[in-house]
């Protein structure tokens, strides 16, 4: 599937005359064909996609843009954590070091082997830390992309909204979330 029919298809979700099967996949109703059009189409129908979808987008581009300072806090926690954990065992090899070149004869393996756990604490904890942040920004990216491409969409069929949303959080999870949504279709 090519960029412009994955485009064309994004109109097609908001409309009440898309159809689909597993032979031809997403189809007009009205055609029997696949979305064939330049910029609009001429025959599109909105109806609970479309209040469904800018919904849809819009919670999630809000939920993304809530999460920004717990992210970047996160990220920061676990790589001071990492960081020291790293340093801790650069201390400890030392440490360790010391106490065997006194008195050699000392099991080497038990001390190698804490400090390669101690590594690999440090690794997972770093892991962590790069693990939320590139998630979100990744979520940001794509629920930015999905706000804009929608809002492109409804401004070719001159349609604008207000959306309105409220959450309702229980430890940093939203329990509760409210929206208010008017659709305004601008004459031409």
């Amino acid at each position: 599937m090519n960029k412009n029919s994955k485009r064309l298809f994004k109109h097609c979700e908001l409309c009440k005359n898309k159809s689909q099967n597993l032979e031809i996949g997403v189809f007009c109703s009205l055609t029997n064909r696949n979305p064939n059009f330049n910029a609009s189409c001429d025959k599109i129908s909105f109806n609970d996609n479309l209040e469904k979808k800018i919904t849809e987008v819009n919670i999630a581009f809000e939920k993304t843009k809530r999460e920004k300072n717990w992210v970047y806090s996160y990220f920061v926690v676990y790589l001071i954590m990492s960081l020291a954990m790293f340093l801790f065992t650069y201390k400890f090899n030392e440490y360790i070091a010391n106490i065997l070149s006194k008195a050699s004869g000392k099991p080497i393996f038990i001390a190698s082997s804490i400090i390669i756990i101690f590594i690999c604490i440090a690794v997972v904890l770093l892991g962590y830390a790069f693990g939320a942040l590139n998630r979100y920004r990744f979520d940001s990216k794509k629920n930015t992309e999905d706000k804009q491409e929608l809002d492109a969409i409804l401004k070719l069929y001159n349609i604008e909204y207000d959306f309105k949303i409220s959450f309702k959080d229980r430890m940093l999870m939203p329990t509760d979330i409210k929206t208010e949504l008017k659709i305004k279709k601008l004459k031409v």
